[in-house]
Parts: C-alpha cells; sequence; structure tokens
C-alpha cells in the first residue's frame, strides 16, 4: 500500500459554527481516533492535499503519514469521508489511527477483468458487488480485488468463497456472497399486430315475421299506433 504525506494542525473550535467558517478558509475539519488513543484529537486538513491525494487513490484506501504541528507524527487512514450531497465537496474527514503490527478492516474495491464467454454466448454479466471488506496488517491492503469472469458461461456465478487472496489477507463479508454471474438474455416476446374488430350483420331469426308496415293513413309512434 502506497504511503503519502500530510500536514494537520490541532482545533480547539468545535461545532457547525466554527467547522463551517474552517471549509470558507480551505480547511476541512477531522478527528482523530483508534488504538493506542484514549480520546479523540481534532485536527483540520488542507482541502487542496487531501483532494490531491483522493485524485490518485478514489477509494481512500492508503495510508497517510501525518505531521501535526506541535505534536508528534502519525500514521493514519482516512475512515469515513463526508461529502455534501449537493457540490460533493468533502465537509468532514474521519481519521483511524493505525498501529502497524495491528490488523485492521478497509473497503476494497472489486474490479471485474476478463470478458466472459456466456457474454459471448448472447448472456448478461451482473457485478453484483462492488466492495469487499478484508481484514489484515496496514502494509498488506490491497489497492483493488481483481476478479476474472472470462470462465462464466451463462447461468454461472463467482461467490466470495471461490477467491483467492494473498496469505494473510480475509475477506469478512459472508462466503455465499455473489461477486458477479452471467444471466440468460431475456427472452423476445412476439408482438402480434392488433386486429380491427368488425362487428357481425345483425340478422333476423330464422322463422321470425316481418314486422308491419303501417298502413295508409296512420302514424307510427314507437310500436304503438294512434
Amino acid at each position: 500500500m502506497e504511503q503519502v504525506d500530510m500536514t494537520a494542525w490541532p482545533r480547539k473550535e468545535l461545532g457547525k459554527g466554527a467547522c463551517g467558517r474552517l471549509r470558507k478558509e480551505g480547511l476541512i475539519p477531522a478527528v482523530l481516533y483508534g488504538p493506542g488513543m484514549d480520546e479523540n484529537f481534532y485536527l483540520k486538513l488542507n482541502t487542496r492535499d487531501v483532494e490531491k491525494s483522493l485524485s490518485t487513490h478514489s477509494s481512500g484506501n492508503m495510508l497517510v503519514n501525518l505531521k501535526v504541528e506541535g505534536e508528534r507524527d502519525r500514521t493514519v487512514m482516512f475512515k469515513t469521508l463526508t461529502r455534501d450531497p449537493i457540490r460533493d465537496t468533502i465537509e468532514h474527514i474521519d481519521l483511524l489511527n493505525i498501529i502497524m503490527d495491528r490488523k485492521v478492516i478497509a473497503e476494497i474495491p472489486v474490479v471485474i477483468t476478463g470478458r466472459a464467454i456466456g457474454v459471448v454466448d448472447g448472456g448478461i454479466l451482473q457485478h453484483e458487488t462492488r466492495k469487499l471488506r478484508v481484514e489484515c496488517l496496514p502494509l498488506q491492503i490491497p489497492d483493488k480485488i481483481e476478479v476474472d469472469v472470462t470462465g462464466l458461461a451463462i447461468g454461472d456465478s463467482i461467490h466470495v468463497r471461490d477467491l483467492s487472496l494473498p496469505e494473510g489477507i480475509r475477506i469478512k463479508d459472508d462466503e455465499g456472497t455473489t461477486i458477479a454471474l452471467v444471466s440468460a438474455p431475456a427472452a423476445e416476446v412476439e408482438v402480434k399486430p392488433a386486429v380491427a374488430e368488425v362487428p357481425l350483420e345483425a340478422t333476423p331469426a330464422e322463422g321470425a315475421e316481418k314486422a308491419e308496415k303501417p298502413e295508409k293513413g296512420e302514424k307510427e309512434t314507437g310500436n304503438e299506433k294512434e
């Protein structure tokens, strides 16, 4: 796993208003916690530094050598990034303190490789799981988990139990979790052209008598004569 350097500064002002002022100054409020720490440590980070690091590590899985002004340096990881739902700007960061000989749990993106033979035959590849949680030592955290689907025929699937990862890396998700599958194409439904209904001509019943015509000089009113 790659390591990046980043600078942070302690912050004493907490609350919504104080955090809003930091963002206007180009800073991101953060909190550091985790193994080896007795209490939370409130910090502020430079927005440009964070965005630059994330531009090459979109998953956020990287070890950060954090230089804290007035404090000792620490190794940390981004645990949670909270973004504004409209502007997509980073609003807050949770940092996890890292002890290098202690295992951590991280979310790793799942990347599909190859072209399934079932797709060649007309099937549809479905990528069911996009991220997996793994447990390992900090320096063993993979950037991604590649899953080769080349051998999947129509109706075949790959599950967590089918994956092979380097020694020391354990997947925390259920082994029955489906990673990818190839489904059969949807059956084509034949659409028949609509046929206009033609009303049948009414024919008198066999043996029915013809209606009498009114005699000369009589008026026809409904079914009765006047």
